[in-house]
């Protein structure tokens, strides 16, 4: 189980909505070691779509796996880095 599970959210806003859309993907993804949230389209975000999540993150840990967002760019990732959310909800560089 060495293995990442990409999901990348089809939206420009990534909103509670669409982190609850991950989260039932998530739930249901085959055991992987690592979910990749992808969130290159997303140019905005919610604060209620990252706390989603955060508690994926937290079901996710519990069973051994875990959770990395990639691809931050614009109001996303400076509502990233307001909150400080790289101790809850770390944000991973991929090598291309």
């Amino acid at each position: 189980m060495n293995m990442d599970y990409p999901i990348v959210p089809d939206t420009h806003r990534f909103s509670h909505e669409e982190a609850m859309e991950v989260y039932q993907m998530a739930l249901q993804s085959p055991r992987t070691s690592r979910i990749l949230v992808d969130l290159h389209h997303a140019s905005d975000a919610t604060t209620s779509g990252f706390a989603r999540l955060v508690l994926l993150r937290k079901i996710l840990r519990a069973e051994g796996r875990d959770l990395c967002l990639v691809n931050l760019r614009e109001r996303v990732a400076k509502l990233y880095q307001i909150n400080r959310l790289h101790d809850v909800l770390p944000n991973v560089d991929l090598p291309n």
